[in-house]
């Protein structure tokens, strides 16, 4: 049965916990609200929380706005949760010079990400299948990916999980059909203005002529080079422990000690630094790797290789010093927002502050986080930038430093000063987000009311 497949594979991929509360993405296209009915049907045996979101995208117009409302009506059906977002993403994309579907992917995920912040949801699942594995190998395939492209995609990455990986198309059809589910039908998945709609109905369908089974033997394929992927990546994190050293908006890599490396390995290493650099590779192919690789053995000292995204690679007495340039700082303005309890709040650059009442103080990692004793907050509680004159009395220091001292001792680039974030109450400075804590708000044996402060980058 289809419910017991779909079970025994979140289990095996550790897909959820007992008690998790899960964002279900649904369109209300057959996979989706699929997706959605099996989850429902599981949530009293792993006492899970289930909340539904609906982006609608404003491109079909009626028919997008009917698609939500059959979401509604089965979510009120079940007595599920229910989020909806419009979108506008053919002025997103053509304000920032991206496909639809890159545009729709985009703020799409936004919105998912933004509602599991606001439900305090642990995953977000999505109903990618196996037919979508195939179709994502081919479409990465066709523009010339390495294995980490065609390695497809994973049961879990990051706070996105699929359960339908273990299933075909027409399981999920078939499942539809004998729960009367009656899903909705985008009419765009047949044009075949889009790539992806290209490869489903044209190329999927001549490649089955040689093999009819081609969806699982590219499945097949996908897993085999995410084994393989998996494997260089674990060696290129070895070599990155060994061989870097990670500073504030800078790499520092031995060049000597890798030149008598594979190539492959060097390569996954150059990926995981960029990744490390920017948050991701977009952008990165084939030459840019190439060039580093060149840049390794050509380049001296003084040399500088500029790199997308304003990333660039100097030349320093047998080192690689990866570093964003100063012009990739975006100037924000001065901005001031206020913070509830319990909340968080997203600044000019997509950073996000959470400052939330905690039971007692848990362990945590880095200068992101902090707790403070929430009996000392005077008056309101907002975040903003730095102004001329700020002052602070630092943790584990005595008497009072200026900000800009604060700065210039952490090594923080003038260019980048203003956009770290101050949380601050009527008092004065709490949180300098990511650098330094005011003595003044630490908690101690006898604070009865704890706050947690943190700072994610998006």
């Amino acid at each position: 049965m289809m419910i017991e497949k779909v079970e025994k594979f979140c289990l095996n991929n550790n897909l959820f916990k007992v008690n998790d509360c899960l964002i279900i993405a649904c369109s209300g296209g057959p996979d989706s609200i699929a997706l959605a009915d099996i989850m429902r049907r599981l949530q009293n045996k792993y006492n899970l929380k289930i909340i539904i979101a609906h982006a609608e995208h404003g491109i079909r117009q009626e028919s997008s706005l009917m698609d939500a409302q059959y979401v509604k009506e089965y979510c009120i059906k079940y007595d599920l949760p229910f989020y909806l977002e419009h979108l506008k993403v053919p002025s997103f994309a053509r304000e920032n010079k991206l496909s639809m579907e890159t545009a729709a992917r985009v703020l799409r995920y936004r919105f998912l990400r933004k509602i599991k912040e606001q439900t305090g949801a642990v995953k977000i699942a999505t109903a990618h299948h196996l037919n979508d594995q195939a179709e994502t190998f081919l479409q990465h395939l066709i523009r010339g990916a390495g294995s980490e492209g065609l390695s497809g995609i994973k049961p879990v990455n990051g706070d996105i999980i699929r359960p339908f990986l273990c299933l075909y198309r027409r399981e999920i059809e078939t499942y539809c059909e004998q729960y009367d589910l009656k899903p909705r039908l985008d009419e765009t998945n047949l044009s075949l203005d889009y790539e992806r709609n290209k490869i489903r109905l044209e190329l999927l369908p001549e490649l089955e002529r040689y093999n009819i089974n081609v969806v699982k033997s590219i499945c097949n394929s996908a897993k085999i080079i995410a084994e393989q992927n998996d494997y260089i990546n674990c060696c290129a994190q070895k070599l990155y422990d060994e061989n870097c050293k990670q500073e504030k908006n800078t790499i520092v890599l031995k060049s000597e000690a890798i030149k008598k490396e594979h190539i492959a390995l060097k390569s996954a290493l150059y990926r995981l630094i960029i990744k490390k650099m920017q948050g991701n590779l977009e952008n990165i192919g084939f030459k840019h790797i190439d060039k580093i690789d060149k840049f390794l053995y050509n380049g001296h000292t003084g040399s500088i290789l500029q790199l997308p995204h304003n990333l660039r690679i100097e030349q320093s007495y047998g080192n690689l010093i990866f570093q964003k340039s100063c012009e990739d700082i975006v100037l924000l303005g001065n901005y001031n927002f206020k913070i509830e309890m319990n909340s968080t709040i997203v600044l000019p650059d997509n950073s996000i502050i959470e400052m939330k009442q905690v039971d007692k103080p848990f362990k945590i990692k880095g200068n992101n986080e902090c707790f403070i004793d929430g009996d000392k907050l005077t008056g309101t509680v907002h975040v903003r930038n730095r102004l001329a004159g700020d002052k602070m009395m630092p943790k584990g220091l005595n008497g009072t430093k200026k900000v800009k001292d604060i700065f210039i001792d952490r090594k923080i680039p003038a260019k980048l000063r203003d956009t770290v974030p101050l949380v601050c109450d009527e008092r004065g400075i709490i949180w300098i987000a990511g650098v330094q804590q005011d003595s003044y708000y630490t908690i101690d044996e006898n604070s009865k009311s704890i706050v947690y402060l943190s700072l994610k980058k998006l």
